[in-house]
C-alpha cells in the first residue's frame, strides 16, 4: 500500500514538472572567415523564421556591417560583395542548415568575376540618352571612420547615415547633404551632440552629422568625384585626416557634388558599433578602370587636396579638389 502511494506521488510530481521544462530556442550561427579573421553572428529561431519568409532582418544587416568592418580593418585593401554573402546566408538558412560557414575569400569582386562568363562590354551612353543602365554591384570606393558608440552624437551619425543609405544619384544630378539629411530637429530623429561654435564645442541638435558628410567626401574623392561645394571645419577633426573633412551648417554651409559619370551612383552608408562605412557603387565602366586616391599636400593647418587617378599603376590625372585652412 505504501509502495503504491509512493509511486502515485512520484507520478504526480513528474506530471507537474514536465510542462514547466522550456525547450532551448534554436539558433543558427553564421561564421565568416577571411584568412586569420573570423566574424560571427548568431541568429535566433524567430529571426530565421522571418528570413525563411523572405524578410530582410536586422541580423542580415548586421552581417553587412561586419563585412564593412573587414574592409575598414584592412584599410580598404579587402572588399567583399555583401549582396552575394547575404544571399548565400539566406540560401543556406532556407535549406534548413543549423550553421553557416563561409570563406569570404571566395566573395571578393575578383573571385566572383572569375566565376561569371565574360559578357560583351556595355555601350557608354551619352548624357542625353534616356536608357541609362541600372547601377551595377561594382564598388567604386569605400571610406570608414570611427566614433564612440556611447556618445550622444552617435545617434546623429546613425540617423544621418540612414538618410543617405541606398540613395541613387543619376548622371548629371546634384547631391546635397543639407537636403539629404533633412532638418536637424528632434522630429527628424536628431538629438544633442557636440558642434563647434567659435573656438569651443557646445551641444547642439544634430551635432556629429559632419562625420557623415566628411566620410562621404572621402568616399566620393576615392570614386573620382570632386565636390561642387565643400568647407573645412575651423578645427581639425579627430576622426579624419586634415584636408579630408567636410562640414555642413544650417543652410549656409553644405557639401555638394554632381555625378559626373554616364552611370548612376548608389550610396551605401551603414554603422556597426563605432564605425561608419560609406561605399559608392556603380557600373564597372563608370571610371574606365581608373583608380582614384586623394593626396593632401602641405601642412596640417593649411593644405591642398589633390585627387590622383591611376590606370594600371600609371598616373593619368592629377586634379586639385580644394584647399583647407584651420585655426587649430
Amino acid at each position: 500500500m505504501k509502495k503504491s502511494l509512493r509511486i502515485l506521488l512520484c507520478t504526480a510530481l513528474l506530471t507537474a514538472v514536465i510542462p514547466c521544462i522550456v525547450q532551448a530556442e534554436t539558433i543558427t550561427s553564421v561564421v565568416m572567415t577571411y584568412q586569420d579573421k573570423v566574424y560571427t553572428k548568431i541568429l535566433y529561431g524567430i529571426e530565421t523564421d522571418r528570413i525563411k519568409a523572405g524578410e530582410d532582418t536586422d541580423g542580415l544587416r548586421d552581417i553587412g556591417g561586419l563585412l564593412d568592418n573587414l574592409t575598414f580593418q584592412t584599410n580598404g585593401e579587402v572588399t567583399v560583395d555583401k549582396a552575394a554573402v547575404i544571399k548565400e546566408v539566406k540560401n543556406q538558412i532556407m535549406s534548413g542548415k543549423g550553421g553557416v560557414n563561409l570563406d569570404l575569400t571566395k566573395y571578393t569582386p575578383e573571385k566572383l568575376a572569375a566565376t561569371v562568363p565574360a559578357a560583351a562590354p556595355l555601350p557608354v551612353p551619352s548624357m542625353e540618352t534616356a536608357d541609362i543602365p541600372a547601377t551595377g554591384p561594382y564598388m567604386l570606393s569605400e571610406a570608414s571612420t570611427r566614433f564612440r558608440a556611447n556618445e550622444d552624437r552617435a545617434q546623429n551619425i546613425r540617423n544621418a547615415a540612414s538618410k543617405i543609405n541606398g540613395m541613387v544619384i543619376m548622371p548629371g544630378q546634384l547631391f546635397s547633404c543639407t537636403a539629404a539629411f533633412g532638418p536637424r530637429t528632434v522630429a527628424n530623429g536628431y538629438g544633442l551632440g557636440n558642434v563647434i561654435s567659435g573656438d569651443t564645442y557646445v551641444k547642439g541638435i544634430g551635432g556629429g552629422i559632419c562625420q557623415v558628410s566628411s566620410t562621404l567626401n572621402l568616399a566620393m574623392l576615392r570614386a573620382g568625384v570632386l565636390p561642387l561645394e565643400r568647407h573645412n571645419h575651423s578645427h581639425r577633426s579627430s576622426y579624419i585626416a586634415s584636408g579630408l573633412d567636410a562640414t555642413i551648417s544650417g543652410t549656409s554651409l553644405d557639401y555638394k557634388f554632381i555625378n559626373p559619370y554616364h552611370y548612376p551612383l548608389t550610396i551605401s552608408a551603414v554603422t556597426n558599433g563605432g564605425v561608419i562605412s560609406i561605399s559608392v557603387y556603380s557600373d564597372p565602366a563608370a571610371t574606365g578602370g581608373v583608380v582614384y586616391e586623394p593626396v593632401v599636400s602641405g601642412g596640417k593647418m593649411a593644405n591642398t587636396t589633390h585627387v590622383i587617378g591611376k590606370l594600371a599603376g600609371l598616373t593619368v590625372s592629377d586634379r586639385i579638389a580644394y584647399s583647407s585652412r584651420y585655426k587649430q
